[in-house]
């Protein structure tokens, strides 16, 4: 005798939760971490070395800011500023031909 046992889809889905492999951390995050915990002993110590290696390698938010800094929009000039100011250069640029 053969017992057959039916479960919903939503039953099943949690179930297999448990079977899935733990998300990775990005490397990202493990960079940031170990910059901050040399960070904190840099603070703690006076190892000139330490100093030293601190000062070339950045904290994550300052390289942030010069990642993202090209993604601001730079105001644009008009036709009739540019034009000027190739009149301009094409001006000195006679002058010191001359």
């Amino acid at each position: 005798m053969t017992q057959v046992v039916g479960i919903s889809a939503n039953t099943a889905a949690y179930a297999m939760e448990a079977l899935k492999p733990a998300p990775r951390t990005p490397n990202k995050t493990v960079i940031e971490e170990a910059i901050h915990a040399l960070a904190r002993r840099v603070e703690q110590g006076s190892d000139q070395q330490l100093r030293a290696l601190i000062n070339v390698v950045k904290p994550p938010s300052l390289a942030l800011y010069f990642l993202t800094s090209s993604h601001h929009q730079n105001p644009q000039a008009t036709y009739e500023q540019v034009q000027e100011a190739y009149e301009d250069n094409e001006s000195r640029d006679n002058d010191k031909a001359a």
